[in-house]
């Protein structure tokens, strides 16, 4: 084996840990993000639900309101 191929071996040796670096960047970039997603989904969940309380208080106060417009108007009566 002469000098040039020990070379070749040594730049491709190189390369291959240049890529597995990377890749290994990706897999934690990726496990950081899938978090972010789960962190986010949950976020949504719990403001989604906050979001059908308040519709629902919303619904109880407008018939409350309702309710008082006719005693008020059956007062003025």
């Amino acid at each position: 084996m002469g000098l040039n191929e020990l070379e070749q071996f040594g730049l491709l040796e190189e390369k291959i840990e240049s890529l597995i670096s990377i890749v290994s960047s990706f897999k934690e970039e990726k496990i950081d993000l899938e978090k972010n997603v789960q962190s986010q989904e949950k976020k949504i969940g719990l403001l989604t639900d906050e979001i059908e309380t308040l519709k629902a208080d919303r619904g109880l106060i407008r018939k409350r309101v309702a309710t008082l417009l006719e005693k008020i108007e059956e007062f003025t009566l």
